[in-house]
């Protein structure tokens, strides 16, 4: 196992995992690239991207209201090989101090119905009735609200 790190990155170093991994298959109807003022975040080992997400400035669609700003986050990806080793709960750490650290007061996400056990370890909270997204399954909404005072530094580092 070489370096492992997590860091701001740009597109065209997280897009591929997170394609690979959301959609093995190609592009689905409505799939449109993240908007130019999105900021990714990748996990990295040696140069290469082994997790990724994406935080947006975004309304909130779902049921209730959130504090404003909101930020959407989006394409959220580990490799299968590495899922359950803690790399998704750095990626996800350092998207949420990133989007809080630019205005965000709260955040959300379209999670799939399998990855909710995952949020809310991390923190976030279930909303709403499950969903079908077309041609990818089940999904809830999550969100959190950010407190800027209690966040902490990210880890910089992988073990």
């Amino acid at each position: 196992m070489g370096e492992r790190v997590v860091r701001l990155a740009d597109l065209d170093e997280v897009r591929p995992l997170q394609l690979a991994v959301l959609r093995p298959d190609g592009p689905i109807p409505g799939d449109a690239p993240p908007p130019p003022e999105a900021v990714h975040v990748g996990a990295f080992e040696d140069d290469v991207a082994i997790g990724a997400a994406t935080v947006v400035p975004a309304p909130w669609p779902g049921p209730g209201a959130l504090p404003l700003p909101t930020w959407q986050l989006r394409s959220m990806v580990v490799r299968a090989d590495l899922r359950r080793t803690g790399v998704g709960a750095l990626v996800l750490r350092l998207a949420e101090d990133t989007a809080a650290g630019r205005g965000a007061a709260a955040l959300w996400a379209n999670a799939r119905v399998g990855a909710l056990g995952f949020y809310v370890r991390a923190g976030w909270t279930v909303v709403g009735e499950e969903w079908d997204k077309p041609f990818v399954g089940p999904h809830r909404w999550v969100t959190l609200t950010v407190d800027p005072d209690a966040r902490r530094p990210p880890r910089p580092t992988l073990p």
